[in-house]
This record gives C-alpha cells, sequence and structure tokens, in this order.
C-alpha cells in the first residue's frame, strides 16, 4: 500500500494514509525509525512490524495506565483506547495482554460491583448498570444468582436512611419515598412489605 500522506494532528503525533485512507498515528520519531516517508510502498510485513511492535506496544502501556488508575470492564478499556485513536489491531492485542495478566476479567468486575453495591440497589438497576458498562447478560446475570442479592434489606437501609421513623410519614411522603424507590428498581410489593415490616417492629 502506498504511503499517500503523512498529516500532523495533536499531541506531536501524525496520521499516516495509505491509498489515501487514514491508517494509524506515529510520533515523528517512530515515522523516522520506521523509515516511512510520502509515496513509499509500505508492505504488509512493515504494516505489522508498526501495528504489532510500534503501536501496538503503546497501546499496552496505555491500556496498563488507564487500568492503574481505575478499574475497567474490557468494554470500557476498549472504548477508552479507540478515544485514544488506536487502530483496533492495537487495541486488540492491547486488551489480551492486559487479559492474560488478569488485569481485566469482567466476570470479577461485575462480583465486586455488587457485593459493594448490593445493599443499596435493586437487582434490577445493579443488572442495569452492568450491561451498561459491557457486561454481558449471561455473566451478569450469573453473578446475580451467586451473589443472593437481598432486596428487602437494601430497601430497609434506603427507607432509614430517609426517616428513622418510616411508619410516622405523612401519605404524601410514604408516596414519594416509595416512588423514590421505584426509581431504583425495586418493586412497589417489596417495598411495601419492607414498610410494613418495619411497621410492625415498631409495635413490638
Amino acid at each position: 500500500m502506498i504511503v499517500t500522506d503523512i498529516i500532523y494532528t495533536e499531541n506531536k503525533k501524525y496520521l499516516v494514509y495509505l491509498n489515501d485512507a487514514p491508517k494509524f498515528e506515529l510520533y515523528k520519531s517512530e515515522i523516522k525509525s520506521c523509515l516511512i516517508e510520502k509515496g513509499q510502498d509500505l508492505s504488509y510485513e512493515q504494516q505489522k512490524y508498526i501495528l504489532e511492535n510500534v503501536i501496538g506496544k503503546r497501546a499496552k502501556k496505555r491500556a496498563m495506565h488507564i487500568l492503574e488508575k481505575h478499574d475497567k470492564t474490557e468494554r470500557q478499556l476498549r472504548d477508552k483506547l479507540l478515544e485514544n485513536r488506536y487502530p483496533q489491531e492495537c487495541i486488540d492485542l492491547a486488551v489480551d495482554y492486559v487479559k492474560s495478566y488478569g488485569y481485566i476479567d469482567d466476570r470479577a468486575y461485575a462480583e465486586r460491583y455488587v457485593q459493594y453495591r448490593s445493599s443499596t440497589k435493586s437487582k434490577k438497576k445493579l443488572k442495569q448498570e452492568l450491561m451498561g458498562k459491557g457486561i454481558s447478560n449471561e455473566i451478569v446475570n450469573e453473578v446475580l444468582e451467586k451473589e443472593e442479592v437481598e432486596e428487602s434489606a437494601a430497601i430497609e437501609k434506603l427507607i432509614l436512611k430517609k426517616t428513622s421513623v418510616p411508619w410516622e410519614l405523612s401519605k404524601e411522603a410514604r408516596e414519594k419515598l416509595i416512588m423514590s424507590l421505584m426509581r431504583k428498581g425495586f418493586a412497589y410489593r417489596d417495598i411495601d412489605a419492607v414498610f410494613r415490616k418495619l411497621q410492625e417492629e415498631s409495635l413490638v
């Protein structure tokens, strides 16, 4: 493929065009070390070397840097690397690399997420959030079943966070609190059951 253009973009990088299509970004030093110049016929072997050993190596370091700061799901990491304009081939290399060391594990991520948040969130909300982070429906369902999320305990905790005497709430305040809990994904029947339980306990 012919190097048809080399255009400066930002962050000291240059976008290399092959056959008039943007292919990858390189630093000036990388362009020099790879002996790339406009009009050159870049072989498949040269392209593979650049993607695997130049940009791919940089993508691996970037992935590690991202994961040092925040825990990520695979899709979140892929999206972040894509934002950084790494080619798909390099993103795949970087993801496989960090996976091989156990730095990303969607199942483990989901388990931690559920353990830390199940005390204040419904199963429905947890599932919605985890799938929004790119974790598969299968993994989410398995984790939610394994962790045995107890929604009544979460509902009770959220009610008592709002008021220590829920049985004394006005009808309007009670309905407002119920609506708030329903927006978090809890079912009305479960919320009502907890209110009844708290009411009964107050009479003991």
